[in-house]
């Protein structure tokens, strides 16, 4: 069984929970996704994020085995405030990517949300886990920090959205 089979359909936390992405979850990620502020720092997430983006994404999401992602959503009321996931590759190690809509910015949702994944990860023998992140997103980079990430290389991206730009390759070892 492969490791991202061995990862569960949800996670709680305190305030959030991590699940599956659902047809109901449309309007919410097409209005937290589509914000440029939230879009930007990703490699690939498309602007404008419009329907069919989120469709796919819904849609496509059981399908793909080189990755996993987890809605991140309200526990009081399960609504979507972003999305969390890891990226497996067969000849490097698993990548953390994460967005949250702007709305929810710098209330510790994220730092919870990376913690939970984390410490399921860990529980199945999964580390390290990798995350890149420009230099200048220094809300992401706390973020990586407090869930305990150290910075390992300091490189530029070859993203095509941020070509040139500094980039930081962080690693979690659990």
């Amino acid at each position: 069984m492969r490791l991202r089979d061995q990862l569960p359909e949800q996670m709680e936390t305190e305030r959030l929970l991590l699940r599956a992405p659902r047809a109901n979850d449309l309007d919410d990620l097409v209005r937290e996704a589509n914000n440029w502020k939230v879009l930007e720092p990703t490699a690939s997430l498309p602007f404008p994020y419009e329907r069919q983006h989120a469709q796919g994404f819904i849609e496509r999401f059981v399908h793909k085995p080189d990755k996993r992602s987890y809605v991140i959503a309200g526990r009081n009321n399960d609504r979507l405030k972003g999305v969390i996931g890891l990226y497996f590759y067969a000849d490097k190690p698993v990548e953390l990517g994460y967005w949250l809509g702007e709305t929810h910015w710098g209330v510790g949702y994220a730092p919870e949300a990376v913690k939970a994944l984390l410490g399921t990860a860990a529980g199945i023998g999964l580390k390290p886990i990798r995350a890149r992140v420009l230099s200048a997103n220094a809300g992401s980079v706390r973020v990586l920090e407090k869930t305990g990430f150290t910075t390992i290389e300091r490189t530029q991206s070859v993203v095509e959205r941020h070509l040139g730009k500094p980039l930081l390759v962080m690693e979690w070892q659990g």
